[in-house]
């Protein structure tokens, strides 16, 4: 078995700093990994002793929690390629208040001078930070306006009725709205 080796390039790309950071690592911190292979300009070094290098001198940022990744802003894309940013989100799971049916929902703020949406029903794919992209379809569209640069906009669809996706869609055409 193999094991996967990385260069300083790649280092330095864990921990999102340029290869220059990470050639200066190596050359001031004595327990930094040594290489394992590569030529004397182009070290290779193990990927595993490396991510831990990294992590033990803080170097790596933890992945996000699930209430930080909440926080952050999601991308929908509809089927007629409006791409909205919606801001705030939450997902909401369970039986529907004042509804026979079980329903979810999707809800945040997005910008109020974007593109139209499809009304009163649209399908789209949902992109949030840090959890498993997911479609759906014929969901019932509203959107609240205040009068500000924000509206709030909230998808129900009957449960069931969300599909997970893989991770990156085949052909993107992704912009954000601000």
């Amino acid at each position: 078995m193999t094991e996967t080796t990385v260069n300083l390039s790649q280092i330095a790309r864990l921990a999102r700093v340029g290869r220059a950071a990470a050639s200066h690592w190596r050359r001031l911190h004595e327990d930094f990994p040594p290489p394992v292979g590569g030529t004397e300009a182009s070290p290779l070094f193990l990927l595993a002793a490396a991510e831990q290098w990294l992590r033990a001198h803080d170097r790596i940022a933890p992945p996000l929690s699930e209430h930080a990744a909440a926080r952050l802003p999601a991308t929908l894309t509809f089927a007629n390629n409006t791409v909205v940013t919606v801001h705030g989100l939450e997902l909401h799971t369970g039986p529907a208040e004042n509804s026979d049916a079980d329903e979810e929902g999707f809800s945040g703020h997005i910008a109020s001078d974007r593109d139209p949406i499809p009304w009163p029903t649209a399908s789209a794919r949902i992109d949030r930070p840090g959890q498993a992209p997911f479609e759906v379809a014929n969901a019932h569209v509203d959107i609240t306006s205040r009068g500000s640069h924000m509206d709030f906009l909230t998808l129900i669809w009957p449960t069931g009725q969300r599909t997970v996706l893989p991770a990156h869609p085949t052909n993107p055409q992704t912009t954000e709205v601000h």
